[in-house]
């Protein structure tokens, strides 16, 4: 692939990731005003919902799956980045580039493993064993597209990192 279908095919990945980001966003404001709704209605109406607690923790699950893949085109991710300040340009692309190997093989295990589990959850229609009952593939779906998103995004910005040219400090 040439560089600059690289670059486009990653600028398209930016904007999925920031639309999952976003939607990911909405989730966790539905989620604030839901948990509000609920401690309303139990400490001033005796009521409490039946759903809230577990559809928040389920929905919580989507808010990391859809923010991974963004946080890591934007840089927000963890990084040890003392030892790099006492290495050269060169070594630290090197270090950066086997991370991100290592990284990609990480997210394909957890795509192939989430997609096996999704997989049986969807055919032995898994659901929650509480009132709610909830189908499980529907919540397990966003791991496989959260891991899918998130390797792309390693896959992509990989090449195009490998594909810079390394320009030493003159120091």
């Amino acid at each position: 692939m040439a560089p600059t279908r690289i670059n486009h095919i990653l600028a398209g990945l930016k904007k999925i990731n920031r639309l999952a980001a976003t939607l990911a966003g909405c989730i966790l404001l539905f989620i604030t005003f839901s948990i509000f709704v609920d401690v309303f209605l139990r400490y001033f109406f005796n009521r409490p919902s039946i759903w809230i607690t577990e559809v928040s923790t389920y929905l919580f699950l989507y808010i990391i799956f859809l923010g991974t893949a963004y946080a890591l085109q934007q840089g927000m991710h963890i990084k040890v980045s003392f030892i790099a300040d006492f290495l050269g340009k060169r070594l630290t692309k090197i270090i950066d580039l086997l991370t991100a190997i290592f990284a990609m093989i990480f997210c394909l295990v957890l795509l192939w493993q989430t997609t096996v589990m999704t997989w049986t959850a969807f055919k032995e229609n898994w659901t929650s064993p509480t009132m709610l009952s909830a189908p499980y593939a529907y919540i397990y779906i966003i791991m496989v597209i959260g891991s899918l998103l998130l390797f792309l995004t390693f896959f992509f910005q990989t090449l195009v990192k490998l594909f810079e040219p390394i320009a030493e400090s003159s120091e």
